[in-house]
């Protein structure tokens, strides 16, 4: 995904990032506003997606109520919109959305912003916040701003659990593979339960990732995917097939 070439360093960001939801009256800069408004551009245009940039209104949420989680004082909103093919399944959108979504909401972070995920019911009935064309579906949002408390650490599964080693022990694979997994143990995912594996192959240098069962654990899965990349670096391995 050639967006994250867009980017500055943000490995600091995926350190620094705790969920937000309670935010301040504290409008974006203009210089916020258009940083990510390049970087979702060029996101929707390598990934053929429709996400927009809401930001300074009364109700960033136009209105939706919200999966779980409590949020006060939303104003600005990224609303991660794209394709819904038919021929596709839901995954790969939501996989698509996780990894792109992920990537702003770090970046909104390197920019000096708070951030929270957060999944909208009703996306397609709301008072204008957004636009969703026919055949398009908003799996997922990013609430951010100036945050009244600052977010708090949460707890990340043991790097045993989240990376597996096909031949061999972890503990014995390389630093690359580790730094990944030490990345992704930082990955925010549905009620914190961080559903996906990675498996570094036989031969050293693939990496398979999966999904495994439970709630937006597409998402979670390209959230953790683009935080394993910046932190095994994207010339250390390769992704399976």
């Amino acid at each position: 995904m050639s967006y994250r070439r867009v980017g500055r360093n943000l490995l600091e960001a995926v350190e620094e990032r705790h969920a937000a939801r309670d935010y301040t009256d504290e409008p974006l800069t203009g210089d916020q506003i258009d940083a990510l408004g390049n970087v979702i551009a060029t996101i929707n245009s390598d990934d053929g997606l429709d996400i927009q940039l809401v930001h300074d209104v009364d109700d960033a949420f136009g209105g939706c109520p919200t999966h779980y989680g409590r949020f006060k004082n939303v104003r600005n909103l990224i609303a991660l919109i794209g394709p819904d093919h038919k021929d596709d399944s839901a995954a790969v959108l939501d996989e698509k959305i996780g990894h792109a979504g992920q990537f702003l909401a770090l970046t909104a972070v390197s920019l000096g912003l708070d951030t929270s995920w957060v999944v909208l019911h009703e996306t397609s009935e709301h008072d204008g916040a957004w636009t969703l064309g026919e055949d398009e579906r908003m799996p997922a949002a990013i609430a951010l701003g100036h945050a009244n408390r600052p977010g708090r650490p949460h707890r990340s599964k043991p790097a045993e659990e989240l990376g597996v080693v096909e031949n061999g022990e972890y503990a014995d694979a390389p630093a690359w593979f580790h730094n990944g997994i030490e990345a992704a143990m930082l990955a925010p995912s549905a009620l914190g339960k961080q559903p996906f594996r990675f498996t570094l192959l036989a031969d050293g240098h693939t990496v398979k990732a999966e999904a495994l069962e439970g709630v937006q654990s597409e998402i979670g899965l390209g959230i953790a995917k683009l935080h394993f990349e910046l932190g095994a670096g994207n010339g250390s391995f390769a992704w399976a097939a």
